[in-house]
């Protein structure tokens, strides 16, 4: 029996999945509903206040569609703190989308609600299928010292502090029941809120409790909240209607010394956190990280270096549009079909939106004419017979750079820098074709050429910056078909043997057997979770032809064809594999230059298999104890958990096992590279297995062995099955450092880039230390604006050259910086 007075603070909520079960805008036209729902409410004063999700997009998409009066109401409403908005635009997934869209998302969640009124100021993550480690520091970035939250912890006390690895802690409030608590809905509430506080009372560490009155779309029911209050309360418990902010301050008034939780929050020992959404539609993951790319990579430090700044608003709605993808049912691919066909629609608009910036910022530096009329560069019918490297990095650069030029002749030729210094060239393939242009002042048309596929080595190119190369003839490496299956180099050796590669580590002379290794296992799961079924059957790779090796005094080339011949689905019972055969064809090709540590794998795939698991396979030599891999602003290293259960009990998951990668996996020496491919797992035997594809046809279901219960509504999901063709990248090597190893990745990911036209710039700030990440490089108000985040656990001093003054906050940097571990610093530059 509960004896000590207890202030119940009543949160009326609603939590908006802009889409998951019904596409966006059957749920924005439910949304229209709530939202008069809620206004009447609040002007009849039977709701005092009411919380918008924590998220800008929802009012954002209600503001497009509303009238003229209703939109004054809301505003006036907002701005005498009835309805609370913010602090995020989309409350997204923390683990599959980087650690600078987080940062965007929280910037323009504020700058949006603070042109209505004031913003919550909270860490609001209700339902997020884990929590990264930095969300404390991230929040602190912005001055938010407190959180609420749900999942990802099996706390002692529904209060503590939550702390990343940089000291930065937030006040947190743990949901122990979850958000969707809807109960004052109820005819007689009574009986569901006295059981409700009987389950959170024991958690918490004041006299302060909480219920979030509300749930997945729902508004409060057309009864009068204010009498269904007072049926509740009593000597024992008094209902009021609070705010996350209220209930924060009031309980921070009353705790004493609290727990401490540090880093990631990914138990599901309390909740499910739904862990393999990490591979569910894979596909759409890769264009996520290609549009993050590119945004952050190429296009912001274009504009930037360009001093473009009239392109703002344009490049702040390019945002949000990339942002509709990162909520938890979007990007983690468990929506229905129709959910996740808008997204690339989405995607196919931003590919052609980061086009246009590119076009913009080269027009605007004098490379590229967009008439045929002007002066400014190039002009659209011009080849490429001169051209333009940009290095995204803030450091320089040496390796070898893979472009496409395009030439009006079929001719022999190789590249020469500024310095009129022959480059190592190596011309990868060539095909005539077509180039299109459309001038602003002239007819668009084709003209015949021919592109180039090419390769060049460069040394120390200039950080940050464009530099020009030129076509001159001469002869350029070209590969050579090998009469042998092995490629290698100074730092490996590849072979080919049978389905999988033999890889020897010529450091350290240890060979990696059945590397590469490919296989296809049944999957009765759902979109959240793998469940393999009772009688499970694993299907191996076969080599398919003979593997075609070319290679030149600094490249080599093998590729190889393989089949998998799995269960075309499951049995009708989904407890064992169908009677039919179908096919998994897979195409490999993995590239080895001189000089760099790293092999490039493209692997092309064909799958015409239901209801199963595709999984590539690196063995490791000795016992595997712990992992690392990249997050949002961090590389967390966590224990390796090698047993696997496959059955839980009733409202439980069984144990976690796979972890998240954002771009690299480090394993003992092996470092694993990639685009999109974000979980992986150490099996029993010590290998890394990656997930290629998880084809599955259910949004939820509720007979999985390895969840026990639904986790949605049961609608079929066709398109999840993955059916059709994929391609993917990605590499591995060997590499003692894994601060070493991420710099690499992000190399991988984000190369040096040909361009159109001929332009030089010096860079705008060079860091020595190539370890230290840069996350950021924009325009910003007047000036520029620099974010980078340190990798390592000890504190990592760099030097740094700029023309610019450079700033840290209000303290100016002379020539060197010291970032603390596992910090992130904005540091702003100005133009002299």
């Amino acid at each position: 029996m509960r004896k000590e007075s207890s202030t119940c603070h009543v949160v009326f909520h609603t939590h908006w999945d802009r889409e998951w079960y019904l596409p966006f805008e059957l749920f924005r036209y439910r949304f229209i509903h709530v939202m008069e729902r809620i206004i009447k409410g609040i002007d009849s004063d039977d709701i005092e206040k009411f919380v918008l999700d924590g998220q800008m997009a929802a009012l954002d998409d209600y503001f497009e569609v509303c009238s003229d009066q209703q939109r004054k109401k809301v505003v006036r409403l907002i701005k005498n703190g009835k309805i609370i908005i913010g602090p995020w635009y989309v409350l997204a997934d923390e683990f599959l989308v980087s650690g600078e869209s987080l940062w965007r998302n929280l910037e323009i969640g504020l700058e949006m609600a603070k042109e209505y009124g004031q913003p919550q100021m909270v860490g609001y993550l209700p339902d997020t299928f884990g929590h990264n480690s930095q969300m404390p520091q991230l929040l602190n970035a912005f001055q938010i010292e407190n959180a609420v939250l749900w999942r990802g912890i099996s706390p002692e006390a529904s209060e503590f502090w939550w702390q990343s690895p940089d000291g930065s802690r937030v006040f947190t409030a743990f949901l122990p029941e979850g958000y969707y608590q809807p109960l004052l809905n109820e005819e007689d509430p009574s009986k569901m809120v006295n059981e409700y506080i009987d389950k959170v009372k024991p958690y918490a560490t004041t006299s302060q409790l909480l219920l979030t009155n509300g749930g997945d779309h729902l508004m409060p029911a057309w009864n009068s909240m204010k009498e269904q209050m007072n049926k509740v309360s009593n000597e024992e418990v008094e209902l009021v209607t609070s705010s996350y902010e209220q209930f924060l301050k009031d309980i921070r008034e009353e705790t004493g010394n609290l727990k401490t939780y540090k880093g990631e929050l990914r138990s599901n020992d309390h909740f499910y956190v739904l862990p393999n959404v990490l591979s569910t539609r894979t596909y759409l993951k890769k264009q996520n990280q290609e549009i993050e790319d590119e945004i952050t990579g190429y296009v912001e430090p274009l504009l930037a270096i360009a001093g473009v700044s009239h392109m703002e608003r344009y490049l702040n709605d390019t945002w949000k549009l990339l942002l509709l993808n990162h909520p938890h049912d979007s990007i983690c691919g468990c929506s229905i079909d129709e959910v996740h066909k808008e997204m690339q629609t989405r995607t196919m608009k931003l590919k052609q939106r980061m086009d246009a910036l590119k076009q913009e910022a080269l027009y605007r530096l004098g490379a590229q004419e967009l008439s045929l009329s002007g002066d400014s560069g190039r002009k659209p019918f011009t080849d490429m017979s001169k051209f333009t490297i940009f290095n995204p990095h803030a450091y320089e650069y040496t390796g070898w750079v893979e472009g496409v030029i395009w030439l009006y002749e079929d001719e022999s030729f190789v590249i020469k820098d500024n310095q009129d210094k022959t480059l190592n060239t190596i011309v990868l393939d060539k095909v005539q074709s077509r180039h299109f242009a459309s001038p602003t002042d002239g007819f668009p048309e084709f003209k015949s050429m021919w592109n180039y596929e090419i390769a060049i080595y460069v040394q120390s190119l200039p950080a940050l910056s464009l530099q020009p190369f030129s076509v001159e003839q001469g002869k350029a490496q070209i590969p050579g078909l090998s009469s042998t299956a092995t490629i290698s180099n100074k730092y490996m050796e590849i072979n080919l043997e049978k389905a999988s590669l033999s890889v020897k580590d010529l450091m350290t002379g240890e060979e990696y057997n059945e590397s590469n290794r490919l296989y296809s296992s049944l999957d009765a799961g759902d979109e959240y979770n793998y469940s393999p079924p009772l009688n499970d059957l694993i299907t191996e790779g076969k080599l398919e032809g003979e593997p075609e090796v070319n290679v030149t005094d600094s490249f080599q080339e093998l590729s190889y064809q393989l089949l998998l011949e799995p269960p075309a689905s499951l049995d009708s019972e989904r407890k064992g594999p169908g009677d039919r055969t179908s096919a998994i064809h897979a195409v490999f090709t993995i590239r080895l230059y001189s000089d760099d540590p790293i092999a490039k794998v493209d692997i092309q795939l064909h799958n015409e298999c239901k209801d199963q698991r595709l999984r590539i396979v690196f063995p490791q030599i000795g016992e595997v104890n712990e992992t690392s891999s990249d997050t949002a602003f961090d590389l967390v290293t966590r224990y390796a958990a090698k047993e696997e259960a496959f059955d839980a009990e009733k409202g439980t998951e069984v144990p976690v096992v796979v972890e998240p990668s954002y771009s690299l996996i480090s394993v003992n020496r092996l470092v694993f590279m990639h685009r999109g491919l974000q979980e992986y797992q150490i099996n029993s035997n010590n290998e890394l297995e990656i997930t290629l594809l998880r084809s599955v046809g259910w949004l939820s279901r509720e007979d999985l062995r390895t969840r026990g219960g639904g986790a949605g509504p049961g609608f079929e999901t066709p398109d999840a099955q993955c059916l059709g063709s994929y391609s993917f990248s990605y590499g591995f090597g060997f590499q003692e450092s894994k601060e070493i190893a991420l710099t690499k990745a992000k190399e991988f990911r984000l190369p040096p880039v040909f361009l159109p036209g001929e332009v030089s710039t010096d860079p705008l700030i060079n860091f020595s230390e190539s370890v230290l990440q840069l996350s950021a490089f924009r325009q910003k108000d007047e000036g520029m604006e620099v974010r980078v985040w340190n990798p390592k656990d000890s504190d990592l001093k760099t030097d740094f050259y700029s023309d610019c003054s450079v700033y840290k906050g209000l303290e100016k940097c002379n020539h060197s910086i010291t970032i603390p571990a596992k910090t992130i610093v904005t540091l702003n530059l100005e133009r002299r």
